[in-house]
């Protein structure tokens, strides 16, 4: 009744929603900007908090590295070493927070009374070792500068003691990186004034070799260099005042947590504005292997503001406009409702209305009326209504339903006035006045079309199902009352069920348990209202896998006013949310690559010069001058501007970008007794086109590469000095070759002579039937001779392979022709151990020098039957393939094998890993050298009790051809 009454009014109420609509809508997006404005400027602000502290502990931690260079660069460092290089870093002055810069040495128990005795003999009378406590290690701190009265409490205490530095030091050592602590109370701490603290540890090795595994790390450890930090003195000297609208906690540690709080500048307890208390961030930075969070929440002077704010003047001022509207225009409908609504009623109804007496005479008919029948008054008056539409009824008069007292609908057929039959719908209603029956309404309509429609709909429907079943998409449908009247066979396909499962709410069984109601929620909420709605939910398949789908519906009406319910479409969009997410995430990575960037990055609007986009970077680099919407030249020096000017213009002219490497910038000294800086940079200027294809703004884009260019200089520099050392190393190389090869070539002679007499010796005592211990002696000597001649042979044959000085002519060789000759030569050996060696050559010959491929086989064959399993018979298989540009020849045998440890020395000069077989040590060695120089390489691959298999890669000369 309520609503029926409004629609007579839906001008007003038309009225007061579109003006109040449109006071909400401006009041959102005044409250929205405000809003949006708010939260990225606090963004910002904790961004630029979050920058600050990174760059300046990377500052910290590379001073440390610095102190590290300075022992790695020493032997030793004395005491006054260590002090003259901390006071030129002057770090009271540049590096606030930092209490010192320290030394700590590692020691075992035994250690430590001697290093008391040395430290109190420099001067350190007092100098102990803290705690007393016996222990396993000691890492006890022998320099600390400044000596101040806060350090001096810190002189020799073992850092190892306590758990928490352990642990950082013990990461630092093991993985070679910087190592943070969590929160500690410093020892150089007073009673007063007590600060959180922390300290930054940085392993010194006593190699200067790059060590791999964490065993080797451990064993080289020489100490720490470290340096301790005063939370508060470090974060307000980072931060300085330029954060006093944020109120910035500090943890240890990725939770938030009161006992691990590092730092606050919480000190305003005036509550904040709904505004104020939305905005509130969490951030978590990584600072030599530790993690801090930071909390962020903005102060009063951030978030509130004097005065009404002008969003809420919008909504007041609309809303009593709204009001006043309403109220004016129903006054104005009620009145002129009022004295139209009869003949409304009479002249605009669809239905026929007649009007009849208690006899069931027509007094009144409306235009509708005789639109239906064409009878006139005068005729109707003549005899009772239903004599003259020749009702079907009774016409008695207790059955006549035209005089019912109470209300009556029915169907009847009329005759109108040209002679045809109509069906009719008819409706009774009596009329009352004081009580009293004094006329009945009979409301009639021609209800043949709806009979033709009624028709027409149970055609269309299966039509529209036949239509729905042969979509490709899932189609549903509804009635007014929420439950499911029909889903096509799509959907029973896709979720293998029966059309009688889904009816009702049925359908909500393949629906994701997380999702029903959110799927249900979207529905439900809209039918309220009839409007179209979307929703995004899973949806079960017939095979058990939950598919993203998305569901759309639109409201049905008969006759545009009679809501029938809601029909829809599903569609699988899983590909689609997965793209989606990829492209989110890649969004997101991109803005956080682009806010943390160490790079200038700025847009510069042609039009007025100003910044329309600047980073974080580009801000603190002129001390943030350059923000957007300020004049991109005031934020430069004054010696930057007219090249930054013209380079715009270029840009602007020629629509091209503008690259340049390695560009010099001066930035102005700070006082007029310091030097100008330069510094280098990569610049890149690219023009942004407008619709037109004109330039509109220039990106800039530039990476400092001081360093590299500063790098490159040394670099230069060192490279000259390495190629006179190069030069250097030659020559004595070559000079060293020359003596051995001469030493060893002049010796032959004399050993020669020295054998053939000690040969002469043995004979002649033999003759003489001299002593046989004489004898023996003698044969000892020889052997002792024959050792050192065949050392002598050696040395001769490495020479020639370090110098090359055969030069050895290529040709093609038979790998079965030179293992032949090899077998020949080796035959006692073999008969001897009575081996077996069987060769199966895929590649069968190969371009080489003769002497060094016989030299290879001869060595590898030879030493496989010469360290034989005495347990079994030796057994050496030669085969030969091509693989990735190489021929490769394998030699395995059944021998002893080799232990892993011992892989790696055997072909080195005059290793030998087995005794009991006669040899120099120096074949493996010499076939290294050959294969090297031949740009080939050797392998092996063994096990003791296995055997052991040679792998050569010769250089394939078909595949280079």
């Amino acid at each position: 009744m309520i609503i029926s009454r409004l629609k007579d009014y839906y001008l007003a109420i038309g009225s007061f929603v579109l003006v109040l609509g449109i006071t909400l809508y401006a009041y959102y997006v005044s409250k929205s900007s405000d809003q949006e404005r708010d939260a990225k400027l606090f963004e910002l602000r904790t961004q630029l908090v979050k920058t600050s502290l990174e760059r300046r502990m990377g500052h910290y931690v590379q001073i440390l590295k610095g102190v590290k260079g300075l022992f790695l660069s020493s032997d030793s460092v004395t005491r006054l070493d260590f002090k003259q290089y901390q006071q030129s870093l002057e770090v009271e002055k540049n590096y606030p927070g930092m209490q010192g810069i320290g030394f700590a040495a590692m020691l075992t128990p035994e250690q430590v009374p001697l290093l008391e005795q040395r430290i109190r003999a420099e001067g350190f009378a007092g100098f102990e070792v803290k705690p007393k406590d016996l222990r396993p290690e000691y890492s006890t701190i022998l320099y600390i500068e400044p000596m101040d009265v806060r350090n001096m409490r810190a002189f020799g205490f073992d850092m190892y003691s306590e758990p928490t530095r352990r642990e950082a030091m013990e990461a630092a050592r093991d993985f070679g990186k910087p190592g943070m602590t969590g929160k500690v109370k410093l020892v150089q701490e007073f009673v007063k004034g007590v600060q959180a603290g922390f300290l930054i540890y940085l392993p010194v090795y006593n190699t200067r070799d790059s060590l791999a595994t964490i065993e080797e790390r451990r064993a080289h450890l020489k100490g720490f260099v470290y340096a301790p930090f005063r939370a508060k003195d470090l974060i307000e000297g980072t931060l300085r005042d330029d954060f006093t609208d944020v109120t910035i906690h500090i943890y240890d540690g990725k939770e938030i947590r009161d006992e691990d709080l590092l730092y606050s500048n919480d000190t305003s307890q005036t509550k904040l504005d709904a505004s104020g208390r939305r905005l509130f961030r969490t951030e978590q930075v990584r600072l030599a292997g530790r993690t801090w969070t930071l909390a962020f929440k903005p102060t009063r002077a951030f978030s509130n503001n004097p005065g009404i704010d002008e969003h809420n003047l919008i909504l007041l001022a609309g809303s009593i406009i709204s009001l006043l509207i309403f109220f004016v225009t129903w006054s104005l409908l009620r009145y002129l409702q009022s004295n139209q609504l009869t003949e409304l009623i009479t002249k605009n109804t669809t239905a026929g209305l007649f009007l009849l007496d208690n006899y069931g005479y027509c007094t009144f008919q409306n235009p509708a009326a005789y639109r239906l029948l064409g009878i006139d008054m005068e005729d109707l008056r003549k005899k009772p209504f239903q004599d003259v539409v020749h009702s079907t009824l009774d016409k008695t008069p207790q059955a006549s339903p035209y005089t019912s007292l109470t209300p009556v609908s029915f169907e009847d057929t009329y005759l109108c006035q040209d002679g045809k039959s109509i069906p009719v719908s008819c409706s009774v209603r009596s009329v009352r006045q004081r009580g009293e029956v004094v006329g009945y309404i009979l409301e009639v309509r021609n209800v043949a079309e709806e009979r033709r429609a009624q028709q027409a709909l149970l055609e269309s429907e299966a039509r529209f199902r036949n239509m729905a079943d042969n979509t490709p998409v899932m189609v549903w449908m509804t009635d007014a009352q929420k439950q499911c009247t029909y889903v096509n066979r799509q959907w029973l396909e896709f979720t293998g069920s029966t059309l009688e499962e889904n009816m009702g709410r049925g359908w909500e069984q393949f629906v994701h348990p997380e999702d029903k109601e959110v799927a249900y929620k979207a529905y439900a909420a809209s039918i309220e209202f009839h409007q179209e709605f979307r929703s995004e939910y899973r949806l079960r398949r017939q095979d058990g896998e939950y598919r993203w789908v998305l569901n759309t519906g639109s409201p049905r009406f008969e006759n545009e006013d009679v809501f029938l319910g809601y029909i829809g479409s599903v569609s699988d969009i899983t590909e689609r949310i997965a793209i989606v997410n990829r492209l989110k995430s890649n969004a997101e990575m991109l803005q956080r690559i682009f806010m943390q960037v160490p790079a200038i990055v700025g847009l510069v609007r042609l039009q007025d010069m100003t910044y329309t986009l600047v980073n974080s970077y580009l801000s603190e680099l002129y001390g943030g001058k350059a923000k957007v919407g300020g004049d991109a030249f005031a934020a430069l020096p004054p010696s930057q501007r007219e090249p930054f000017r013209k380079i715009l213009h270029i840009v602007a002219q020629s629509g091209k970008a503008y690259i340049a490497q390695g560009v010099p910038v001066t930035f102005d000294a700070e006082a007029p007794a310091q030097e100008d800086v330069i510094r280098f940079f990569n610049i890149v200027y690219e023009p942004i086109l407008d619709d037109q294809n004109q330039v509109e703004s220039v990106l800039t884009f530039a990476v400092e590469v001081t360093e590299q260019v500063k790098s490159r200089e040394q670099l230069a520099f060192i490279n000259e000095e390495l190629v006179k050392k190069n030069e250097e190393l030659l020559r004595i190389n070559n000079d060293l070759d020359n003596f051995v090869y001469t030493a060893s070539h002049d010796l032959r002679s004399p050993l020669s002579n020295l054998e053939a007499l000690t040969t002469a010796l043995i004979d002649n005592a033999s003759t003489k039937d001299e002593h046989e211990e004489d004898q023996v002696l003698l044969k000892m000597v020889a052997a002792s001779i024959g050792k050192l001649k065949g050392t002598i042979m050696d040395l001769t044959e490495i020479t020639k392979v370090q110098k090359n000085m055969e030069s050895q002519q290529a040709e093609e060789l038979l790998f079965a022709e030179v293992l032949a000759g090899v077998e020949e030569d080796i035959a006692p050996m073999i008969h001897e151990a009575k081996a077996r060696i069987n060769a199966s050559f895929e590649v069968p010959s190969l371009q080489y020098a003769r002497k060094n491929l016989r030299s290879i086989l001869y060595n590898l064959v030879s030493n496989a039957v010469k360290y034989r399993d005495p347990a079994q018979d030796p057994v050496v298989n030669l085969t030969t393939k091509r693989e990735g540009g190489y021929i490769v020849l394998t030699v395995q045998d059944n021998g002893l094998g080799i232990r892993k440890d011992q892989q790696g020395k055997l072909f080195s000069m005059f290793r030998r890993l087995h005794s009991h077989v006669e040899g120099t040590g120096i074949g493996l060695y010499i076939v290294k050298r050959i294969i090297e120089n031949n740009e080939g390489r050797i392998e092996v691959d063994s096990e003791p009790g296995k055997g052991t298999t040679f792998s050569v890669y010769f250089k394939d000369s078909v595949k280079e051809s």
